[in-house]
Order: structure tokens, then sequence, then C-alpha cells
């Protein structure tokens, strides 16, 4: 009886697949840990269904992620419901195929216009910047770890405080936690309004010149007559050769011998004059631009004599 006794309790003290501690603890699975409240050292898998299951397991092998939470079979399971919803998911890291936002016209009210995108977008200030490290010395897996280290390096965003001040829809503050978020999502709509806008403005200029080139190309035209010297007396204004340049472009231009002072001016998309040039000659001539005096861009060139436009064109310079 004592022997049979011995057997029983060695036989739950050392393949014991449940233990209860004595302060309440329990642990439940192979030679199983009570040290928690609820411990369990095996895979969790709800049987008896047909459909794929969530694991949760501690397998060795998930290293260095530690226990792992999963379904059975693979783009399975669900974390949560459209009506059972988490209310935050904290992270470091998050990886998807597809992530969706909620965008349904029918969950949103009080729609209304973004004041001033442009405004705001040119205030924003890009930047690039390092995480400050959250260490990794427990991390046995090197390649992990290497893998970690350059998530935290070389990063693009925003700064959260600057941005507030711009567009503070996008920014949250949370006390408790004292900490600044952004939703780069909300930053969207403010780019797509921006460039609207800055599209209407471009054509807006364009329009403006067309009309002013062509009424001041007609007034440029000099009568003198006779046919036969109408073409001596036309200024004219040549597209630049070769367009688009990288190094250096020539623009061509017809000066008629009667013209007083001649000047060609540049100017960027936004009507800003840059530089201009004076041109002394009459007859053909024409005008080097050195691609180093600008940034890669498109600009407009005007030839203006006797303080009269006789035409403007474009030009692209490129890297």
């Amino acid at each position: 009886m004592i022997l049979t006794m011995s057997l029983v309790v060695l036989s739950f003290g050392v393949f014991a697949q449940l233990k209860v501690s004595s302060t309440g603890k329990v642990g439940i699975g192979i030679d199983p840990d009570a040290t928690f409240n609820l411990c369990m050292n095996s895979t969790i898998f709800k049987s008896g269904f047909t459909y794929p299951n969530l694991i949760i397991t501690g397998d060795p092998t998930n290293a260095p992620y530690g226990r792992a939470m999963y379904p059975s079979s693979n783009n399975t399971c669900r974390l949560g419901l459209t009506t059972n919803q988490f209310y935050a998911v904290y992270a470091a890291s998050h990886y998807a195929n597809i992530t969706l936002l909620t965008s349904d016209k029918r969950l949103k009210e009080n729609f209304r216009a973004i004041d001033q995108p442009l405004t705001k977008l040119l205030q924003m200030n890009g930047m690039k910047y390092d995480f400050i490290s959250q260490g990794t010395d427990t991390i046995k897996n090197e390649k992990e770890k290497q893998r970690r280290l350059r998530l935290e390096k070389n990063r693009l965003g925003f700064i959260a405080q600057d941005l507030e001040k711009i567009v503070p829809e996008a920014v949250f503050y949370f006390e408790d936690e004292d900490r600044y978020y952004i939703d780069y999502n909300e930053v969207i709509p403010v780019i797509v309004e921006a460039m609207k806008e800055q599209q209407a403005k471009i054509e807006e200029l364009k329009s403006a010149v067309a009309n002013c080139c062509n009424a001041n190309l007609k007034s440029a035209s000099i009568p003198t007559g006779t046919t036969n010297n109408i073409a001596e007396n036309v200024a004219l204004l040549d597209q630049n050769v070769p367009n688009p340049f990288s190094q250096e472009t020539k623009i061509g231009c017809f000066i008629p011998e009667i013209s007083g002072t001649s000047v060609l001016y540049i100017y960027n998309m936004n009507g800003t004059q840059l530089q201009q040039y004076s041109i002394t000659g009459k007859a053909r001539q024409s005008v080097t631009i050195n691609g180093n005096s600008f940034d890669p861009g498109m600009y407009l060139y005007a030839l203006v004599i006797d303080g009269k436009e006789v035409d403007t064109k474009r030009m692209i310079l490129t890297k």
C-alpha cells in the first residue's frame, strides 16, 4: 500500500499535466510551470471545428519572438469584429499586405473644405531621423537584432509637435502616456487639395501669359508701309535649344533695327523674376543660359523690347 501511494505521488510530481501551487497558481500541460496565475506549457488548439483555429504556442522554434499566436492555416481567422472591435493595439511594428481604413460616407457628416491647403503644405517640413534605440541586448538572434536596428534608422516623416501647429487634425496627444502620435493618412487630403490649388494657379498664370503675349506680339510688329521689309521689323523669340537641357541652352531672337532697349527675362512658374539679360545687338541674336544658375524644373522666358512683351516660351532644366 505504501509503495502504491509512493508511485502515485511520484507520477503526479514528475509527469503531472496539471499543477496547482499552494498560492493557487495553476500550470497546465506537459511538465507545467505553476508560477503564474495560469500557465499553459503547450499549444492551445480549439478542436471539434472544420474551419481554421487560433493557435497559441510557446514552441522554441518561434525564437526570437517567444510565444506566438497564429491561425492554423494561412490567411485565416480574425482578431476582433466590425461590431466587436479592440479599442487600441500597441506594437513596435505592423506588417500587412493590405491595410484598410474605415471611410464609409454613411459614417461621416459635417463635410467641409480644407482651409488654405497649399499654405499648410508649404509650411510642413519633412525630416529624416533615427529612433532612439529601445535596446536589443536581450535578442540572441543576430539577424533579428540587425533587422530591428535597421528599422530604427533613417526614417522619414514629420515631427508631431511641429505638425500640430499646421495640421492639428493629424496629431494626437495622449496625456496619460505623455506621447504624441501622427495619423499620416490625415495629411494626404491636404496634399491633394494643395496640388489642385497650385495647378489652378499655374493654369491661371499660363492663361495670363498667353493673353499678354498675343496682344504684345501684335504691337511689336512695326509696319513700314511696304511688304518687302515687314519681316525685318518684326521681333521674334525662338524656342531654346536644346530643350530640355542640363548644362546650358541657347535662346535665339530677332531684334528689329529700329528697336530700342531689348531684355530677356527668366521667370519661375509662379511668375517670380529670377534673371534678366540685356541684348545690345540687332537682327539675329542669341543668349546662352547656364543650367548651374537655376534648380532643375520648368521656367518661363520672355523677350521685352521697348517695354513691350514680344513673346514668352517655356524651357525645362533637368538634373
